[in-house]
Order: C-alpha cells, then structure tokens, then sequence
C-alpha cells in the first residue's frame, strides 16, 4: 500500500491544476459586455446584483434580469516542452445570471439573484505526450520511440466554478447619494480528469500512465458585496463597489485505477478562494441623455488569496499542493453607448490589464502572463417594459515564450517539488503559451 500512496502522490504531483484569472472581464448583462465591463455606475437592472447593489435605486418598482454569456476559449500549451504545443481547441464556458429586485419604500429596494461567480472549464484533446523533456534528456515527441509518448492518445480536463446566491438591500440615503449591500453565500465544484506518469525505475526513466479522476464540491463562508453610487449633477455618476474576499471548502474523491480490477480511491478535501475585489467607475451623459461615455477601474487581489491550492487526501503520503503565487489584477476599461435611435443602443468598449499568471508556475491551463486586452460591442432594443441586449468581443494578449525549464518543471522526486505538506504540483516548463477568447452574451430585462 505505501508504494501504492507513493505513486499515487507522483501522479497528483504532476497533473496541472492551475488556472490564472478564471473571473472573466465582460458577464452580466450584455450591456455590459458590450461596454466591455463598465457596470458600476451604469448598471440600471437586477444585474445590479453582482455588480454594484447601490445601482437598485435605479429600479422603479420591479426588475427581472436573465443574462447568458457564452465564452469560447482557445489555449495553446506544451506538454513535453518547447517543440510539443498543441491547441485546446475551442473550449466552451457558459456563465449565466438570474435575479430580480422590487422597491418596498422609495428610498429602500431589496432583491435575490444566482450567478456564477468565478468559472472555468478546460480540456485538451488527443494529448500524445505528456512528460516534460528535460526527464527523458531531451527528444522529440513525434519519434515512436520517445519514453514520453502516449499511443493512443488521452484527454486532459480541469473544470472549476463558484456559483454564489445574493441577496443586496439598497437604501437611498440622499436625492443623490445610494448605498447597497448584498450578502453572498457561495457553492463550489471542481472536476479535474488527468493522465499523468510516475517513475517506475526503469533505467531510461520512463514511467507508467495512469489516470486519475478527482471530484470535489462544497459551501463556502458568506461573504459581502458593498457598493456606494453618487450623483453630484444628473449626467455624471460616480461608483465605488468593494467584494469581500470568501474561501469554499471542497470535499469528495480521488481515484485513481492503478489496479483496474481494484482502484485506490481516497476522500479528498481542498479550498478556493474567490478574492477580495475593489471597483470604482464613472459615467457621463451628453447630448440630451443620447450619449454615455464612461470608465472603470478594477482590482483583483489574487497575489494575498490565490498563493497556491492544497488536495488533502486521506493519506499524508498522497496529498498535494499546487502552487500559484498569482499577482493582483488590474484591469481598466473604456467604453460608449450611443442611442442611434430612442429604442436602439449602439455600445463599443475596451480593456486592457494583466493576467494573474507568472512564469514559475504556468501549466497548459493557465492564460500566459503579461498584458491581456479586449474590444467589444453590441447592440439593445427597448420595447415596452423589456430591454433585449446583445454583445461579442475577443480577448487575448501576446504569447508568452518561455525559453528555459523553471524549478517546477523538474523530477518528482526533485527538492524543487518537495514540501512538509506533500508533493508539488509540475509547473512552469519551456515552450509557447498563448490564448485568444470569444465572448457572446444575451440578456433580456423586464421592467416596470
């Protein structure tokens, strides 16, 4: 059994599980995505919900909101170092919102709303190697004889996300000036499918394949989002929003068939951190109320919440920690919305910021690091009390071309992959890694 746990701890060791910034710029609504993420001044439904709660004021009576935005994601990674890139192919994340908000006093508005707060979902296809090179000493994956090759080809998934139930009360506490505050109660799932080798004492240092399957899902802390809206003159609004940061504990299983007949399987337990956020924004109407030009300004604080994510398995020989070391997320966006008609919007918007990612620690599932930029736009119509909103954008940056094999990158049984803890997750190895991202989004409001 120990020599079992200890493969099994080599296995986990090396499978990626890390992912960079999995909160995407541009969600709910789509006039919002349009305005590639303006919201927190100008955010005037239920979707006010996730945004900025202080933004309910601008709900007459009632406000229903369904949003989906659709993600389509591209990654391109190596698997055996430099020279093995392969694409992901597109990948498909939806991330959908519903809520709905009433006034019960003029200056009071209370409301409850579901969204996915934090979401990715990742896969590669047909992966026909997956050990680095520097263990087998170099080589090409394309050669039949190299020691890393896989025949036939496997998969490699990891999906992630933390769905959140909201609750905000809005208070009018002046003509002009509006606080909000909602309470969050988040719910998490995490699947990770990976095929990973482990030493097996051949002198050539090949290994023996093997998949593991882990699943894990749980409630986590509530946690608070506070937003403040004021107004010094009717065409300018100026917003401040501020998200608490919450952890969601996760427990459920790992197995892993090293004996087909009999598979190891190990109760499992991890947690994730949604990160503390802070927003401020601001909006200006001209033109007799036909033109908005505005601007926001995010913070992400992955560098404090997202140092790494530890897998406690039900023996200290297989648990395993992956480590991030994230920096925060900045990220700034520009954006208009022009009324061609008075029932027809037209929006355009940009972001620019960096990704969370850093070199030491990338794996085929992480967004490179460095600059990340997006172009949006779309279109709305009105029509009685209903707002029907449509977006697309593209989001992605340079690639990222890592020359040289980091620490992580190295053997299991290595002292840079060794912790108190347990093993270390493989990380950071040379080769390409880029990553372009569609964003189609549809809302449909209904106010009275």
């Amino acid at each position: 059994m120990i020599t079992r746990l200890g493969l099994l701890a080599c296995l986990l060791a090396s499978t990626s599980i890390a992912y960079a910034n999995p909160e995407p710029p541009t969600t709910y609504d789509a006039r919002v995505a349009a305005m590639g993420g303006l919201a927190i001044p100008t955010i005037d439904n239920a979707a006010a919900i996730y945004h900025n709660p202080a933004q309910l004021d601008q709900i007459e009576k009632f406000s229903i909101t369904a949003v989906l935005t659709s993600i389509l994601v591209n990654l391109q990674a190596p698997f055996a170092g430099a020279g093995s890139e392969q694409e992901s192919g597109i990948i498909y994340a939806p991330f959908m919102f519903v809520g709905g908000a009433a006034r019960i006093h003029e200056r009071v508005t209370v409301g409850l709303g579901v969204y996915l707060a934090t979401g990715f979902g990742g896969g590669y296809s047909d992966v026909r190697c997956l050990s680095y090179q520097e263990r087998f000493g170099g080589g090409d994956c394309e050669q039949s004889d190299y020691a890393g090759r896989l025949d036939p080809p496997v998969d490699q998934s990891v999906t992630l996300f933390i769905a959140e139930l909201a609750v905000p009360v809005q208070v009018s506490l002046l003509p002009n000036l509006s606080l909000g505050v909602a309470l969050r109660l988040p719910w998490g799932r995490q699947r990770v499918v990976a095929t990973q080798d482990f030493p097996n004492g051949n002198p050539d240092r090949s290994g023996t394949f093997v998949t593991a399957e882990q699943a894990v899902d749980g409630f986590g802390i509530p946690g608070v989002l506070a937003g403040l809206t004021y107004r010094p003159i009717p065409a300018l609004t100026l917003a401040f929003s501020y998200r608490s940061q919450v952890h969601v504990d996760m427990t459920g299983t790992t197995e892993v068939p090293l004996v087909p007949s009999r598979p190891l399987v190990f109760e499992t337990t991890t947690r994730w951190y949604v990160p503390h956020m802070v927003r401020v924004g601001a909006a200006y109407r001209l033109w007799h109320n036909r033109l908005l030009i505005g601007g926001e300004f995010k913070v992400q604080m992955h560098a404090r919440a997202n140092r790494e994510q530890f897998f406690d398995l039900d023996s200290p020989i297989a648990n395993t920690v992956a480590r991030f070391d994230w920096k925060n997320v900045y990220l700034g966006t520009l954006a208009m919305e022009l009324y061609a008609t008075p029932y027809l919007p037209v929006r355009i918007g940009a972001t620019f910021g960096r990704s969370a990612s850093v070199g030491e620690t990338l794996t085929p599932f992480s967004p490179p690091p460095g600059l990340q930029y997006g172009v949006y736009g779309g279109l709305g119509y009105e029509f009685g009390g209903y707002d029907l909103d449509f977006a697309f954008g593209w989001g992605g940056g340079p690639a990222y071309h890592k020359t040289q094999a980091g620490a992580l990158c190295a053997d299991i049984d290595s002292e840079a992959r060794t912790d108190p803890r347990g093993r270390l997750a493989s990380g950071g190895c040379a080769g390409t890694y880029d990553v372009d991202s569609w964003f189609l989004s549809l809302s449909l409001s209904y106010d009275i």
